[in-house]
């Protein structure tokens, strides 16, 4: 991309990780800064950034917001979406007629089906990217206006479609965000990283197997804090698989879909325990639940439940299939949501039920062998 000034970017979605974005973004004079989100009104020009401490940081400016795709999406050179995933596609296909052939189109984090969702795009030309995982901590202050930040990367790894086109798209956003960025050898690395996607989903089952209709809790649990061994050893024991499957696409360098035991330090559930719970960054967030008159009860409307199943942990899924990986833990808490959802992911035995067919596969975007994943992305 010929960098010019201003460089036009587009952050789609205002939650947590959009607001720090573009507050980060805004504080280049070099950056202008556009929002695309369904409460543009209750938006300011400037976002200020706060510590957990309540200290102010800094601020970023907004120069549009817009719930209008053609306002803000028209002259991006580039689109980041920070949307939950089970949203993106909808919102892909309404700002697809307005996106330049010159943008680039990023996803932070970049799991959850991206690289499908934008693969006719891909497909005559554009160039696609995504973060390994978010650049930092955040949680919303006031909506549209302030934002905690809870933690920084020192390290963010980014990889693109087109492969060749990662280091420029590094090199940028190192400038940009003020962050070291690594490239990864390609995009499978980011679409297989063990996080939310295993980690949300595993600990949810450990936390809510045995839940019925009449069974509550007297106060919201933990979600880091309470975190509990059972739930380590199921962890464990799904990104055992994930690796599994790695290892048999050997063509391919995935050495950063690293294992989460090398990732938390952690070679025992009881480490994994302590370690999560020692996290600063993860302290105070609680389980998705809500409350009724008798208590607290799962929330299965949440982020967690939407997205992390559905986009993330069947993704993963769908690639074991494909090389040929038998999955027992992954399969057990699939098939725990399939009931408690009651949608079908399993069909006479086989990972090929009704609802898979509109989710963001592989399988449904022509991937279906393992000569077709090298080629897709080597």
């Amino acid at each position: 991309m010929e960098k010019r000034d201003p460089l036009n970017i587009c952050i789609l979605g205002g939650g947590n990780v959009g607001t720090l974005l573009a507050a980060d973004l805004g504080r280049r004079d070099s950056v202008s800064v556009r929002i695309f989100t369904s409460r543009p009104d209750e938006w300011s020009s400037e976002i200020g950034v706060f510590d957990s401490g309540e200290s102010f940081l800094y601020k970023g400016k907004v120069d549009i917001v817009s719930d209008n795709p053609e306002e803000v999406i028209k002259n991006a050179d580039i689109i980041i979406s920070t949307l939950p995933s089970h949203v993106v596609g909808n919102v892909i296909e309404r700002i697809k007629p307005y996106i330049s052939t010159h943008a680039w189109i990023g996803m932070m984090p970049g799991s959850g089906g991206g690289e499908f969702l934008c693969k006719d795009l891909i497909d005559i030309g554009s160039v696609f990217f995504g973060f390994q995982r978010v650049h930092g901590i955040s949680r919303i202050r006031k909506y549209g206006t302030e934002v905690y930040s809870l933690g920084k990367k020192e390290n963010i790894f980014v990889s693109a479609i087109p492969a060749d086109r990662t280091k420029d798209i590094c090199l940028l956003m190192e400038e940009l965000l003020s962050i070291k960025c690594t490239p990864l050898a390609n995009y499978l690395n980011v679409t297989l990283t063990p996080s939310n996607p295993i980690l949300h989903t595993t600990r949810l089952y450990s936390l809510f197997y045995d839940w019925r209709p009449g069974l509550v809790w007297e106060e919201e649990i933990g979600f880091y804090d309470d975190w509990t061994d059972e739930s380590s050893r199921l962890l464990l024991a799904c990104d055992n698989e994930l690796q599994e499957m790695c290892k048999m696409l050997y063509d391919l360098d995935l050495t950063m879909v690293k294992p989460l035991r090398e990732h938390y330090e952690s070679e025992t559930p009881q480490e994994l325990t302590r370690k999560i719970r020692s996290i600063a960054a993860f302290r105070g967030i609680k389980t998705p639940m809500q409350k009724t008159t008798d208590g607290f009860v799962p929330n299965f409307e949440s982020r967690y439940f939407q997205e992390d199943f559905p986009y993330g942990l069947c993704i993963i899924k769908s690639f074991c299939d494909i090389v040929g990986v038998e999955s027992p833990n992954i399969d057990r808490v699939l098939r725990w949501f399939e009931k408690t959802m009651g949608v079908e992911y399993y069909k006479d035995g086989k990972f090929s039920g009704r609802d898979l067919r509109e989710l963001p596969l592989p399988v449904n975007y022509g991937i279906s062998t393992i000569e077709d994943v090298l080629s897709y992305y080597g």
